[in-house]
């Protein structure tokens, strides 16, 4: 029997790739670093710091794998935008009022063995440094048994055309080395710490290797 492959791009994701793709690579001077760690088949969450609304588009872009991340709910109510932001795989998310629809969702992605894409800071970055992160990204990795990919997206500046973006993948958080029982907060506030300070130090190093 043909094995499905959970990673592979929608539909929609490969048609507006054709246009996106060029534009994309003419206005950014992006390279990505560390793509071999991405691992080939089963659910995961990708986590990554915040700088700009173009962030999905340039992990859409350069990781050519579908995932299917958290969009703010505020985007959904444009039907328009709904539209397009579900076709590309982004679910809303009612940010600060403990949303249960949209966690369900999350894991079930992620039990499917696709990609969940989260910014553990749950909102744009207004200096560019990564800030404190939230606890989904650690909450449904904890409930999934999932593994967690850090990314660090590093500019100098911010994000504008003709700048250098750096997508820099670490290494994968094995679900063991987080891993917690019930709801013990403390132990889910260290995975949290965990996810944001890996992210943090390849973040750092990314500053440092201009």
């Amino acid at each position: 029997m043909k094995t499905v492959d959970k990673h592979k791009r929608l539909p929609f994701v490969k048609v507006i790739c054709v246009i996106i793709v060029p534009i994309v690579n003419l206005l950014f001077r992006i390279k990505v670093e560390g793509i071999e760690k991405l691992p080939k088949s089963g659910g995961y969450v990708f986590c990554s710091n915040h700088l700009s609304f173009l962030d999905p588009v340039f992990w859409i872009v350069k990781t050519k794998k579908q995932i299917n991340y958290m969009a703010k709910e505020e985007i959904f109510k444009n039907s328009f935008l709904a539209w397009i932001f579900r076709n590309v795989g982004a679910f809303p998310v009612a940010r600060g009022k403990g949303d249960l629809t949209s966690v369900h969702t999350a894991t079930d992605l992620v039990n499917d063995g696709k990609i969940l894409g989260i910014f553990p800071e749950g909102t744009r970055s207004k200096d560019g440094k990564p800030a404190r992160a939230k606890s989904g990204a650690a909450y449904i990795a904890n409930m999934t048994g999932a593994d967690i990919v850090p990314m660090a997206i590093v500019v100098k500046g911010k994000v504008r055309p003709f700048c250098k973006v750096r997508l820099i993948i670490g290494d994968v958080i094995k679900h063991e080395e987080i891993a917690f029982s019930g709801t013990d907060r403390k132990a889910l506030k260290a995975a949290t710490d965990r996810i944001m300070g890996d992210i943090i130090t390849l973040w750092e190093n990314g500053q440092n290797e201009w």
